[in-house]
């Protein structure tokens, strides 16, 4: 709801042992240290591909744990999040249509001109809200219905635009930077605040690193812990096209 405030959480990455190619991610409330979801890339897929589950261990695809996924496309510049709905183009005549997966959100990179020095910038596209609290329902049929491909045509009309705050050069340190209010104290090309085309003051989501395998990701309304997960695990992922 609108009046929860900030949920402040905790990432934690495993990269350890089999985990070091395809690492594993939990997520935390900060509050009480309580488990919330878990992720890890898949193995053997042509493009990143994360697999959320709502257990700390049982990551199968088929396990009635699973809660969704993340899709990058192949160079890293445009990621999808859906709910654990059924693939349009894997469903046959007896599949309805309530079981088609939904569109949870859309994360899109651009290209960076000053690579690896430059900060990166991206945009989150989440469907619009009915009420405060439940949001329209995205079904893409066909690749012209998807967030990303009505975004292009400028049919913007049923979800909201988030953009990256722009960090600022500091001198000091050598680094761009933003306030996270002390919550972030690593400095990262993943570190990243969206707010709302029109209201740059509300920070919807703020993400960022603060030891080698640990990151905060602080959200509120009108993002779902899913959705905000989702968009966090974007910024792990390698970005050929912007680095």
């Amino acid at each position: 709801p609108r009046n929860s405030g900030v949920v402040q959480c905790q990432i934690v990455r495993n990269k350890s042992g089999t985990n070091k190619m395809h690492p594993k991610y939990s997520l935390f409330l900060k509050e009480g240290d309580r488990f919330l979801l878990s992720a890890r890339k898949r193995k053997k897929k042509q493009s990143s591909n994360y697999l959320v589950s709502l257990s700390s261990e049982d990551l199968d695809r088929a396990s009635d744990k699973y809660f969704g996924k993340l899709r990058s496309n192949f160079v890293g510049t445009e990621f999808v999040g859906y709910d654990k709905g059924v693939n349009p183009k894997k469903g046959d005549s007896m599949t309805s249509v309530n079981s088609v997966r939904q569109e949870l959100c859309v994360v899109l990179y651009a290209y960076n001109v000053l690579g690896a020095r430059g900060p990166r910038k991206m945009t989150a596209l989440v469907p619009k809200l009915k009420d405060d609290v439940n949001s329209l329902i995205m079904r893409p049929m066909h690749s012209d219905e998807t967030m990303a491909d009505r975004y292009k045509r400028n049919d913007i009309s049923d979800f909201m635009i988030l953009k990256n705050k722009s960090p600022k050069w500091n001198e000091k340190i050598g680094a761009y930077c933003l306030n996270f209010g002390g919550r972030v104290t690593k400095p990262s090309v993943k570190n990243f605040q969206l707010v709302n085309v029109e209201d740059q003051e509300y920070i919807i989501l703020q993400f960022g690193k603060t030891s080698k395998d640990t990151f905060t990701m602080d959200f509120q309304w009108p993002l779902s812990p899913l959705q905000a997960f989702l968009i966090a695990l974007s910024s792990f992922d390698n970005k050929i096209a912007c680095e």
